[in-house]
């Protein structure tokens, strides 16, 4: 069989145009690989993304309600105080024990010039409590006030009477007494949903 040289041109061709053909759709078949790559990497990256956001938001959320319950435990303690204060004032004004009824007196006074104020060491915290809150301690202060106001009348009256014997006190400042709990119930009602405890 004898060489041609027509038929190595048109094998050569064919081949060449074969190889050419596989270089040509094996860069098509790569450059689509690396565009599926891309797309891939790309939904990864926006996944992880989303992930690590999705992690700080809840590390903020957690942090954050720590922060809150901090800030609420400081307006529980005042309250605390608050409600203390109340009872001993109230039940001075039942008592016949001078003593008792000289401290409510003075206790009374007290109230008067800033007893019922967000105390010093529970203001920062008070900056981080909810407009309802706030409005909830005001409402409290404005009953409080009254309280003490009547008691302060009991007390002084009792006074100047002087105390007899152990017959029933006065009672004129019972309905502000237990307006005054139950203002201070509904501070800590409001303190309840901000933080999320029923």
């Amino acid at each position: 069989m004898a060489f041609d040289v027509q038929t190595a041109v048109v094998v050569a061709l064919l081949l060449s145009s074969g190889i050419a053909l596989g270089v040509l759709v094996s860069r098509w078949k790569t450059r689509q690989d690396v565009a599926v790559l891309e797309r891939q990497i790309t939904v990864h990256m926006e996944l992880a993304g989303r992930q690590h956001q999705a992690f700080l938001d809840a590390v903020r959320e957690r942090d954050g309600r720590r922060d809150l319950r901090e800030v609420y435990d400081d307006l529980a303690r005042w309250a605390h105080v608050l409600e203390r204060t109340v009872e001993e004032v109230w039940s001075a004004c039942q008592t016949t024990d001078e003593q008792l009824r000289k401290h409510a007196l003075v206790t009374v006074e007290d109230w008067v010039w800033g007893g019922g104020q967000v105390p010093a060491e529970h203001v920062a915290a008070s900056l981080c409590w909810s407009g309802d809150v706030h409005r909830r301690v005001r409402e409290f202060r404005a009953t409080s006030f009254d309280f003490m106001f009547a008691a302060r009348t009991v007390l002084k009256h009792d006074q100047r009477v002087g105390l007899v014997d152990a017959k029933p006190r006065d009672t004129s400042a019972r309905e502000p007494y237990l307006a005054t709990l139950a203002a201070l119930d509904e501070v800590r009602a409001c303190a309840r949903v901000e933080l999320g405890v029923s």
